[in-house]
């Protein structure tokens, strides 16, 4: 089912009056020829008035908030003035701290912009291929996560001038998007997984690990191959091997419903550690994926956790770590 831009493009008409309804949104953006990686993120709680969003980036110099390249992610802060989907649109909007995106054409070009506190980020997003939806999951820990959710592969490329420095942007990538109400604490285990190949090879996957193994079941997702579309139906991403706690080589077997089969194989580029919401952490780290003929292609492996779970996994020590 195509996914229609008053869906995607808008914030929900239909929002309920659940305190935690989110409407967020992700780009994500790299210089893989230095080893950089970086996120462009907004979650809107419209019914709390406020909003979680930032930007940041980060090489081998830092793999932490506290030490990464540029890091500066606003939580509660106040949203654009005045009433969302009236006022400022969720894909047309400015921050009163300099953050903005402007919709340049439904489903499929978006202008990022960010200046503040040292970074100026000028960067447009072009999707290659249509929008895909991953339906509503009940179990997993995924009821409270969205209602509906998306992602789209593309190309993204730009401006960043951080203290004095410029980088030129241009890489494959992707975003995604979502409503609904988002509770986090107590969410399965599991991988966001993805990689864009080319303008017409791209895949990616949420998983969730139910048995504490080296293998999560992929629950929802798509493979682009030769420029056509489709969901996958079953598949398992399987690390291979750790560094310490966080994935270093990751493995994805996957079928879609055209029966096209998917094997990958991923090695960790660049490494971090995030707690990027009160109730999640994750190891968000980019990828070099090895498929379909191409060595290398951008991409990462996001193995996220709520809360609790990531404090006893950091702490479970090096016996426990080879066990998943």
């Amino acid at each position: 089912m195509s996914v229609k831009s008053e869906i995607a493009d808008f914030f929900n008409p239909n929002r309920t009056d659940h305190p935690y309804w989110s409407e967020s949104s992700w780009f994500s953006y790299h210089i893989p020829e230095a080893n950089i990686n970086g996120s462009f993120y907004n979650h809107f709680r419209p019914n709390m008035n406020c909003m979680l969003a930032g930007t940041f980036m980060w090489d081998h110099s830092g793999e932490n908030a506290c030490d990464c390249l540029y890091y500066d992610w606003q939580a509660m802060r106040v949203p654009p003035e005045g009433v969302a989907g009236r006022d400022y649109e969720k894909y047309d909007f400015k921050t009163p701290w300099g953050m903005s995106i402007a919709m340049l054409e439904p489903l499929k070009r978006y202008r990022l912009g960010y200046e503040r506190e040292g970074i100026k980020l000028d960067l447009t997003f072009e999707g290659i291929a249509e929008v895909h939806s991953i339906p509503r999951i009940d179990k997993h820990g995924f009821r409270d996560a969205y209602n509906f959710h998306f992602e789209q592969p593309g190309r993204i490329a730009g401006i960043i001038e951080l203290k004095g420095r410029r980088y030129e942007v241009d890489s494959f990538s992707i975003r995604d998007g979502s409503h609904g109400p988002r509770f986090l604490e107590k969410v399965t285990p599991g991988g966001y997984t993805w990689s864009t190949g080319s303008r017409k090879t791209a895949w990616h996957f949420m998983a969730a690990n139910t048995d504490n193994s080296k293998e999560s079941r992929i629950v929802g997702g798509y493979l682009l191959r030769d420029g056509k579309m489709a969901s996958i139906t079953q598949g398992v991403r399987r690390v291979l091997e750790r560094n310490g706690p966080r994935p270093s080589v990751v493995e994805v077997e996957a079928v879609d419903a055209e029966g096209r089969k998917l094997e990958a194989v991923g090695r960790v580029k660049v490494p971090s550690t995030f707690i990027l919401f009160p109730d999640r952490g994750m190891y968000w780290q980019q990828f070099a994926w090895d498929y379909d003929g191409i060595a290398g292609a951008i991409g990462e492996d996001q193995e996220y956790y709520g809360l609790h779970d990531f404090r006893e996994w950091n702490r479970a020590g090096p016996s426990r770590w080879t066990t998943r």
